[in-house]
């Protein structure tokens, strides 16, 4: 018995990248977690992007109820002032400034306890309040890295 030669042309052409016979080309990705390099930019991920819009909206609501709902006295003047921060918030989290981070996630604790007081006559707004700010305090909360100055 004699063993098989071993081909002398790659099956897959002349050209073919230097990988052992029999091996797939998806084997040659290394997945492991390997540090950013030096100069990368921070990323926006779509987490964050999807904590911004809802701090947005969270901005515009409180301004609409003032303008539709005829609001007036101190609650009109708290209602502006929540609308005017959370839509502040929101642009610089999406600018990625690292002071958006610390304010976002106290706007959001804010938003939380404002869910759990107007649970108590609505519990399904209340319950989708406080979903939507807790989202945004786990997005903030966990992409700290994105926040930092390079």
């Amino acid at each position: 018995m004699t063993e098989p030669e071993e081909p002398t042309e790659r099956p897959d052409g002349p050209h073919a990248p230097d990988r052992p016979l029999g091996r797939s080309h998806y084997e040659d990705f290394d997945l492991s977690a390997t540090p950013p390099p030096p100069g990368v930019s921070r990323r926006r991920t779509p987490t964050l992007t999807v904590a911004a819009i809802v701090l947005g909206f969270s901005g515009v609501l409180p301004l609409l109820t003032v303008v539709l709902f005829d609001v007036g006295g101190t609650a009109a003047i708290a209602l502006v002032v929540l609308g005017v921060l959370e839509l502040g918030a929101t642009a610089l989290v999406a600018m990625l400034h690292p002071l958006g981070r610390p304010i976002g996630i106290a706007l959001g604790c804010v938003g939380l306890v404002l869910g759990l007081v107007s649970a108590r006559s609505s519990p399904a707004n209340g319950l989708v309040t406080m979903g939507l700010n807790g989202f945004v305090i786990y997005a903030l909360a966990s992409s700290g890295p994105a926040f930092r100055r390079e």
